[in-house]
């Protein structure tokens, strides 16, 4: 009985280690969706699935994805029509030349950091992988919400591509809740309405 009280009252306890909400808004108090926030403290390992960044009615699908170092990323063209896939990030320089399907290999993501995708054929696609260094980095969802396994006191930091200080700026966030947080940021329109070319390219803090 009384190991039976003990295990009820622990129950019931404040958990230092229960995972937290985390809400990210705009100034118009939208979400945002796919900002990435990384937790540092957190070590983890390389996963052996591989990613996918699919192409879909012109478009990477999904916009950002998150993977981890030494993690490799598959590129299938889900289109009717052919697209030329490639990057001029430093952490990953590539190219998958014309091609429609499946029959592509994975590529390798060594390097940790931003990794911006483009097509050759389509100047309006877009993507972003984030390569984490083996460190918890998790997404937002469309609600702007992720849970993260923080308390009141840790920090994390937080990307976006829609941040007016460049898409390689990364924000600093201190957790001031062990419950749920919202933080609001001045970012640039949502992508809907956002003119791609608008975004200058060094931040005051980068990948």
């Amino acid at each position: 009985m009384r190991y039976l009280l003990v295990l009820l009252f622990c129950c019931f306890l404040p958990s230092a280690w229960a995972d937290m909400t985390l809400s990210i808004v705009d100034q118009d108090n939208l979400p945002v969706a796919d900002a990435v926030v990384t937790v540092s403290k957190n070590v983890v390992g390389t996963p052996s699935s591989v990613a996918v960044m699919d192409q879909v009615d012109e478009s990477f699908v999904p916009r950002v994805i998150v993977v981890q170092k030494g993690q490799y990323v598959s590129f299938p063209n889900s289109d009717d029509i052919r697209h030329h896939v490639y990057s001029f990030s430093e952490p990953k320089t590539f190219e998958i030349k014309l091609y429609k399907g499946t029959d592509v290999a994975p590529i390798l993501f060594d390097n940790p950091g931003l990794v911006v995708l483009g097509c050759n054929i389509h100047d309006d696609m877009i993507g972003y992988i984030i390569v984490a260094d083996n460190t918890l980095t998790l997404k937002t969802d469309k609600n702007g919400q992720v849970r993260l396994p923080v308390k009141q006191g840790d920090k994390v930091s937080l990307w976006t591509e829609r941040s007016i200080d460049g898409v390689n700026a990364l924000e600093s966030i201190d957790i001031t809740s062990d419950i749920e947080q919202t933080v609001t940021l001045e970012l640039l329109p949502p992508i809907e309405v956002t003119d791609h070319s608008s975004h200058k390219g060094f931040g005051k803090k980068k990948w």
